[in-house]
């Protein structure tokens, strides 16, 4: 009996857990590729987008739209179109950086448990923002947007 439960258990947990699998295999996918194409064509490289398996969004991955940097180097701000933020369909999201020698790729993950089902609430037409910050600087490192892991409109605050 309690070798059943166990089993049941990490199935359970290895269920629940694959979609973060999936999203942490593709922003490995995605850094490579850049620091790829960069070391073949330097500073300005165009990677190749990252394989996906399956079909349609990078699970809880809205993609980044612009990326503002702050005076200090080190704290951005991502826009993204997104959830409503209030109501029953309102829905919260958090980002991180995930970092690389030429690159800083942000992944804006939303909070499912605040909202209803997908079906009922719709992610269309809100502009969102989310404020992540670096480990260091950004310098003259690109940020790549996790959804396809190209390069993000960046801008700089003056």
């Amino acid at each position: 009996m309690t070798v059943a439960v166990m089993v049941s258990v990490g199935l359970l947990w290895w269920i629940t857990t694959e979609d973060d699998r999936q999203l942490d295999r593709h922003i490995r996918q995605a850094l490579e590729g850049y620091e790829q194409a960069f070391a073949e064509e330097g500073a300005g490289a165009t990677p190749t987008p990252p394989r996906r398996d399956g079909y349609g969004p990078v699970l809880g991955t809205p993609s980044v739209t612009k990326v503002t940097v702050h005076q200090d180097g080190q704290t951005l701000t991502a826009e993204f179109i997104g959830a409503q933020t209030t109501g029953p369909c309102g829905a919260d999201y958090t980002a991180r950086a995930v970092e690389s020698a030429h690159a800083a790729l942000i992944v804006v993950e939303e909070d499912t448990r605040k909202r209803g089902s997908s079906w009922d609430c719709p992610d269309v037409g809100y502009r969102r923002q989310v404020i992540v910050r670096l480990g260091r600087p950004l310098g003259e490192r690109v940020v790549l947007e996790a959804m396809r892991g190209m390069p993000a409109p960046v801008d700089f605050m003056r």
